[in-house]
């Protein structure tokens, strides 16, 4: 990720939940990780309604971010729209259609530690 600002984890997460918020993501939840992980601090989850919706959601983050001189972020499942993982360095965002949600039950995995 390349910036010529940097910004905190939690400056991030903040620039990403306002970009899920305003394309209107489903039951967002945010986990800190960061003493669970070695790949990033903070998981944002989300629900899209469709495979539109999903890629449409990582889009416009993708979008929103670089307005706030935020490159080279890392996406993967875009074609598909079934869950599309936006890596923004110290927050990785998944943004899922409810199935794939359901199926896989991220939270799940961390909620041991809260």
């Amino acid at each position: 990720m390349y910036s010529s600002k940097d910004y905190s984890t939690a400056q991030l997460k903040e620039l990403c939940l306002n970009s899920l918020d305003s394309s209107k993501a489903l039951d967002v939840v945010s986990i800190d990780v960061h003493e669970h992980s070695s790949l990033t601090d903070e998981m944002i989850i989300c629900t899209g309604t469709s495979n539109r919706h999903v890629s449409a959601m990582a889009d416009r983050l993708i979008e929103y971010l670089a307005k706030h001189d935020i490159h080279g972020v890392s996406l993967s499942g875009e074609q598909e729209g079934k869950w599309v993982i936006v890596d923004v360095g110290t927050v990785m965002v998944h943004l899922m259609q409810e199935s794939e949600r359901l199926r896989y039950q991220l939270e799940n995995l961390y909620r041991w530690h809260g």
